[in-house]
């Protein structure tokens, strides 16, 4: 009798599978709504009502507001609701390799998050034109494209891989959202993304080595830069490579899939 068992079939290469996930995630987070309205929406509605205050630092910190809300924190939520829910242990289990389905996850909220940002500072060409605010017309130049896309893709790499390793210390999905903002918002009113504000030399400082401001100021130098003058801030790309690859490497060591049980104390056992 002919042996008529079929052979297992092979997953898609590694490429296809990666791309395949970046592509469900992606979808997954722009159905959600949520991302769409805090990420996308507010960010133009403080441009909007900001008018006569478009410079270039103003537009590239609401740029970098929406990237952060989505890369950070809605990226930072939902990855704890999954876990909690048991959705990441269950694709912990599939033939998916487990590298694919964590970057996956990152470069899909990266990518919706560039957009984010990508989109703000279009508004502002559009509304404001060339003029932005400070007395010198501005365009956006193929140049200034790409470097502005390298800022928004290094900032949004870095705050979702540490999104990404800051999961590991939430418990609960109740606790997620406090958590995260907790974190999140006194990192950016120091970094100027919603504004400047007075605070001592030493806050200002430290302001510079984490990854808010560092995207603002590379981001405001490509928009105004002057013929012959650098795009990027050589300081400012090193600092938002350094916090990707270093929230990477936390994640991947500190990242949990199983879902946080309550410790259970025993009772006092009986006596006969």
């Amino acid at each position: 009798m002919a042996d008529t068992a079929t052979k297992p079939s092979r997953l898609p290469g590694v490429g296809t599978l990666l791309v395949a996930q970046v592509r469900y995630q992606a979808r997954l987070l722009l159905a959600s709504g949520r991302a769409l309205a805090v990420g996308f929406g507010l960010p133009v509605i403080l441009l909007v009502a900001s008018h006569g205050k478009g410079t270039h630092p103003n537009v590239a910190g609401y740029a970098v507001f929406g990237l952060t809300l989505i890369a950070f924190t809605t990226y930072g939520v939902r990855l704890v609701a999954d876990r909690e829910a048991g959705i990441l242990k269950r694709w912990r289990a599939t033939p998916l390799p487990r590298w694919c389905y964590f970057l996956g996850r990152i470069v899909a909220a990266a990518l919706v998050a560039v957009l984010a940002g990508a989109v703000t500072i279009l508004a502002a060409f559009l509304f404001w034109g060339a003029h932005l605010g400070d007395g010198r017309d501005v365009h956006l130049t193929g140049g200034a494209v790409v470097a502005i896309l390298i800022v928004l893709a290094l900032g949004a790499l870095a705050w979702a891989a540490t999104a990404t390793a800051a999961t590991t210390l939430i418990p609960t999905v109740e606790g997620a959202a406090p958590i995260l903002l907790l974190t999140y918002f006194p990192v950016v009113i120091i970094s100027g993304v919603i504004g400047t504000i007075s605070e001592p030399h030493w806050l200002s400082t430290l302001a510079t080595y984490l990854p808010a401001q560092p995207m603002i100021n590379a981001m405001a130098q490509a928009v105004r830069h002057a013929p012959g003058a650098a795009l990027l801030s050589t300081r400012d790309v090193i600092v938002l490579a350094v916090w990707a690859v270093a929230g990477l490497l936390a994640a991947v060591v500190l990242f949990r899939w199983e879902p946080h049980r309550p410790t259970r104390r025993r009772g006092a056992r009986a006596r006969p």
